[in-house]
């Protein structure tokens, strides 16, 4: 017969320690694959409370009033609702550009980690957002207007209205200071943003959903298309074909925003638009077929926010800003810098 062994007292005394020692082992890799896991995604879904809180504080900077009084918090805890606001801390470097940066606190619970003597703790996520006159517009409409068409139009590029105001541009084909003098048949055109060669369809769908690609615009010493980024092709002509276009957005009562230009080059259907400014406006009336003596656009006038990329120089941006995230880390502003 042959007889097992079993394990003396000695092995036995030694087993025990070891299976002790393993169980620690295993509650220390649960600790790290639970515990770190759920405070990695705490800490995710933090982040994104609080980029949405310094984005939504930015807006309101925007709209000349203080972000961290209590939008800052409220959207925080609407993304997270057990987060806690430690500081909304707004900054300005100028009266057109500042940043605004939220730090937020959440605990995290743990399960196993008290095994190896951790405990809860805090995810921390700090975010900052900058608001500033654009560098680049999207959602463009593509309906330049010659800021020397209106005196009304050049004083609110240049003075931008505190509240809504209304201005008239009539077409005045035979001005003689408009843009590009009298070889430019009236005070707007028709730009196309990307150049390409549908053009007819693209002005439709840009008119009435707006350019999904950014435009620059600037440079207003300059007088030359020459080598210069912030000229767009387009036609001086009339503008046809647009009216159920332009119907819409009359009917909708939505701001939009519309290029300006200071200058022509090759008037016709194949000019060049220097695109100097940018002015946000809801149309209120409009005639752009007929008798060019009584064609005409009625805007009403409102700086705000717009969509882009921040930051750039005031000039020709009309009051207008944009807001974006410049920031991570704390103290990390290099972004959001002018």
């Amino acid at each position: 017969m042959t007889r097992t062994s079993l394990p003396n007292a000695d092995e036995r005394g030694v087993t025990l320690p070891m299976v002790a020692l393993s169980m620690v082992v295993l509650l220390g890799m649960a600790s790290l694959v639970i515990d770190l896991g759920n405070g990695w995604r705490t800490r995710r879904a933090l982040i994104a409370a609080t980029d949405a809180a310094a984005l939504a504080a930015a807006q309101d900077f925007v709209n000349d009033t203080n972000g961290c009084t209590s939008t800052a918090g409220s959207y925080l805890t609407s993304n997270e609702s057990t987060s806690v606001l430690v500081s909304c801390v707004p900054f300005a470097y100028s009266a057109d550009h500042g940043r605004v940066t939220v730090t937020a606190d959440q605990n995290v619970d743990t399960w196993f980690a008290a095994v190896i003597g951790e405990g809860d703790y805090d995810a921390q996520s700090v975010t900052t957002a900058v608001w500033g006159p654009p560098a680049g517009v999207t959602g463009l409409r593509p309906i330049g207007l010659c800021v020397e068409g209106s005196a009304a139009l050049r004083d609110v590029i240049d003075n931008p209205p505190a509240t809504e105001t209304l201005i008239r541009i009539d077409y005045d084909k035979d001005q003689p200071d408009a843009c590009g003098g009298a070889s430019v048949p009236g005070n707007w055109g028709t730009i196309d943003f990307d150049g390409g060669s549908n053009s007819n369809n693209d002005t439709k769908d840009w008119v009435a959903n707006g350019y999904p690609g950014e435009v620059q615009f600037g440079n207003h010493p300059v007088t030359s298309c020459a080598g210069e980024s912030h000229c767009y092709e387009g036609d001086t002509g009339a503008l046809a074909g647009i009216n159920a276009e332009l119907n819409g957005l009359q009917n909708s009562g939505i701001y939009f925003t519309l290029p300006v230009f200071n200058f022509v080059e090759n008037p016709g259907a194949n000019a060049e638009f220097h695109l100097m400014g940018v002015v946000r406006v809801r149309l209120i009336d409009y005639q752009v077929n007929g008798n060019p003596n009584n064609r005409f656009f009625e805007l009403l006038v409102k700086p705000g926010l717009i969509t882009g990329t921040c930051c750039g120089g005031p000039g020709g941006a009309g009051g207008n800003k944009v807001i974006a995230l410049c920031g991570v880390d704390p103290n990390a502003f290099g972004a959001c810098a002018p």
